[in-house]
């Protein structure tokens, strides 16, 4: 593939077919593949043992870029929070295992008001960052504090306007004048800083980052490596490494040949075509994981002529979604026809629905008043998924059989933050990528990133009374009445629920990818002997 950063691609439906039956799936070079939509680990096992008593070894990473940030309330994507989110930093709460049910962290309890107006947590005694000062609510209050500063990413995990009671050391209660459901969920993604290097301003926090976490940070050298050390005061249990260090290796294949020659233990989110190799060597190990994760294609709504809903209800008709999931992602992905993945909270299946059907979305096309064969140009960057070039290509290829002629362009991932900040920007009519819901939640509900990416203000007066209804039936009615309204309006196009697929030395234990698919956890990790 190419890797001019203005490239144009077309595939039809057929040469999609024929990607994955020349390759058979991996079979036809006698590889083993990964089937269906299995979850678990699979590869050679070995007798691990306990983990050790004293922290003992370095897990080599390799990690697809720099971190934009260091900085907890601004890094927001795959190449600065797998770093910094649960080794370096915790949050008040956590979620129980694979499931959106929470569970407390640095908060040992939790409780809110009826009308979610005011939530308390009750902290855990004891707990210090890594530069040694205590963890106390006038931390957490500066936490919050610096999150709602002007600029932040996350500031919106906060409620407007909100106050933060600190008066008992040990109790940190959050009021707001409205209702804000999503306090608790929000809190799983609102990382604890040192009061201490708040105090030193955004500078410090991004250079040295200091939180509560298993891993101190070490050094970062950069386009070479990111190092973090074993936090030993760290409450336990765990770590059991000694350094985590997190090798820089921006292309994909790069990564997937260090692990085969030993260079690197583990690797995030390799690509289906690579995970057959991988398990078939006796040293290494794959692991599935279905994510809280949906690849899509958003649609620019106010951008003739994606502002036809028949138009657009034409386009999901002509994708084959099956297809994609059979020959791009080799079988490891399921169908999606919701904006929201299963599992989140308030996830509800919309009764609307699009079949690959091609004659039914000619005969819409036919039907928008549109003069064919229709001119559209998507874009999209390798940092929105793995795979997403591929799927791009596939799909313009599909529509073409229908009488839409789909750019599929690549362009760099500073530019499309550009188009997904303000789509008015630029002259294209989507964008493909992969959406992880981070708080199991409706994030993006809550950070209206529909109403600026696809401009969907329909959803408006529903997302509002969501945001402020308390969790319980008519919250979920609201969440469905969206859900729905996405499926009869297609801002976006929901392609396919992402499973995410690691591959690792068997030599790694204790290793689980998240359900989130960003934010791993290595304080479990350990290396056998």
């Amino acid at each position: 593939m190419s890797k001019d950063p203005n490239t144009t691609f077309y595939w039809t439906r057929r040469e999609t077919l024929r990607f994955a039956a020349a390759t058979a799936l991996g079979l036809s070079a006698g590889v083993p593949v990964l089937a269906g939509c299995s979850v678990g680990s699979q590869g050679s096992a070995t007798n691990a043992g306990p983990p050790p008593s004293q922290p003992t070894g370095t897990l080599r990473v390799a990690h697809l870029g720099d971190p934009t940030s260091l900085d907890p309330s601004l890094a927001g994507n795959a190449v600065s929070l797998p770093i910094i989110s649960h080794n370096v930093y915790e949050s008040l709460l956590g979620f129980d295992g694979d499931t959106s049910n929470l569970v407390g962290v640095l908060a040992e309890r939790w409780e809110s008001s009826p009308d979610a107006r005011e939530w308390t947590f009750h902290l855990r005694e004891g707990i210090t960052f890594h530069d040694g000062a205590p963890l106390t609510s006038s931390a957490v209050k500066k936490t919050f504090q610096y999150y709602k500063r002007s600029g932040t990413q996350w500031g919106v995990l906060l409620p407007p306007n909100a106050t933060f009671d600190d008066t008992n050391p040990r109790v940190i209660r959050v009021s707001s004048p409205d209702s804000f459901p999503d306090m608790g969920r929000n809190a799983t993604l609102i990382r604890m800083i040192s009061p201490n290097l708040v105090d030193q301003g955004p500078d410090a926090v991004n250079k040295t980052p200091t939180g509560t976490g298993p891993f101190r940070f070490e050094s970062y050298t950069t386009a070479k490596s990111l190092v973090l050390s074993a936090n030993r005061q760290f409450r336990g249990p765990g770590p059991y490494l000694e350094r985590l260090q997190f090798q820089i290796i921006p292309d994909a294949s790069a990564r997937v040949a260090a692990l085969r020659s030993g260079s690197v233990d583990l690797v995030f989110n390799v690509a289906p075509s690579d995970a057959g190799t991988l398990k078939s060597a006796g040293n290494l190990a794959v692991t599935e994981k279905p994510l809280w994760r949906v690849g899509q294609l958003i649609l620019f709504s106010n951008h003739r002529p994606v502002d036809n809903v028949v138009l657009r209800r034409a386009l999901a008709h002509g994708i084959d979604k099956e297809a994609i999931i059979k020959s791009i992602l080799r079988g490891v992905g399921k169908r999606q026809d919701n904006v929201l993945p299963e599992g989140v909270y308030g996830y509800q299946q919309p009764a609307t629905q699009y079949p690959y059907d091609p004659n039914k979305a000619r005969e819409l096309l036919a039907q928008s008043g549109l003069t064919t064969p229709v001119e559209l140009e998507a874009v999209w960057s390798p940092e929105l998924g793995e795979n997403i070039g591929r799927v791009e290509q596939a799909i313009s290829g599909m529509l073409s059989e229908i009488g839409v002629n789909l750019k599929a362009t690549q362009i760099p991932f500073a530019e499309v933050t550009k188009v997904i900040v303000d789509p008015q920007q630029k002259p294209y009519h989507a964008v493909a990528g992969e959406l992880g819901w981070l708080t199991g939640g409706p994030l993006f509900f809550a950070t209206k990133y529909f109403q600026r990416t696809s401009e969907f203000a329909a959803m408006n007066d529903l997302n509002n009374k969501m945001l402020t209804t308390p969790d319980g039936p008519e919250r979920l009615r609201l969440l469905a009445e969206i859900q729905e309204l996405f499926a009869q309006q297609l801002p976006v196009i929901p392609l396919y629920n992402s499973v995410q697929v690691d591959g690792h030395s068997t030599s790694v234990q204790g290793y689980s990818s998240p359900k989130d698919g960003f934010q791993p956890n290595f304080g479990q990790v350990y290396l056998s002997q």
